[in-house]
C-alpha cells in the first residue's frame, strides 16, 4: 500500500514536470495584429434568371461581412450606358445582421425587374453592377492602403419566355 502511494506521487510529480516543461516552450503570446478594414462580399458575380414559375421568388441574397467600425452601408446599382456614362440607383439598406457577423440583403425577382424598369431596360438580358460602400460615423469611407473603400459585383439577368419589364408583371398579382 505504501509503495502504491509513493508510486502515485512520483507519477503525479513527473506529469506536472512535463506539463510545466511543455508550457514553458512558448516565448510569448505575440503582438495582436491590427485588422485591415475592407469590404468583403460573398460573391463577385450573381446570376438571375426570371421565369414565370419564380417571378415571386428570391433573385439572390447579397451577403457581406459586417465591419465593427462601419456605421452606415451604401448600396448602389449601376448600369454602364456607354464608355463614359454610368447611371446609378441607390438601394435602401434593409440588411439584417445574421450569424458570425454576416449581413444579408434579400433581392426578389420583382425588385430586379423594378430596377430594370427604372434604368429603362426592356430587353430579355441585362447586366447591372452592385456596389457596397462602408462609412464611419463621421461620414468618411472605410479604407486602408491594401484595400478599396467599396466592393463591386456583377449581376447578370436573363428574363425567360413571356416575362417582360412592364407594370402588370412587376406589380403583385
Amino acid at each position: 500500500m505504501e509503495i502504491m502511494k509513493k508510486l502515485f506521487i512520483i507519477i503525479y510529480l513527473l506529469a506536472n514536470v512535463f506539463v510545466l516543461g511543455a508550457c514553458s516552450d512558448v516565448e510569448s503570446a505575440g503582438e495582436p495584429q491590427p485588422r485591415v478594414p475592407r469590404v468583403e462580399v460573398e460573391s463577385g458575380t450573381y446570376y438571375v434568371q426570371i421565369v414565370q414559375e419564380n417571378i415571386d421568388g428570391v433573385a439572390f441574397v447579397y451577403r457581406w461581412l459586417d465591419m465593427e467600425t462601419a456605421s452606415k452601408y451604401v448600396i448602389t446599382l449601376g448600369l454602364q450606358v456607354d464608355d463614359e456614362t454610368f447611371e446609378t440607383i441607390k438601394v435602401e439598406d434593409q440588411s439584417i445582421l445574421t450569424y458570425d457577423g454576416v449581413r444579408e440583403l434579400l433581392f426578389t425577382n420583382r425588385q430586379i425587374m423594378e430596377y430594370m424598369k427604372a434604368f429603362g431596360l426592356d430587353g430579355n438580358e441585362a447586366q447591372l453592377s452592385i456596389t457596397l460602400e462602408a462609412f464611419q460615423a463621421d461620414g468618411m469611407p472605410i479604407t486602408s492602403d491594401v484595400s478599396k473603400a467599396s466592393k463591386t459585383s456583377e449581376i447578370n439577368i436573363i428574363l425567360g419566355p413571356g416575362i417582360e419589364v412592364n407594370p402588370e408583371q412587376i406589380s403583385n398579382n
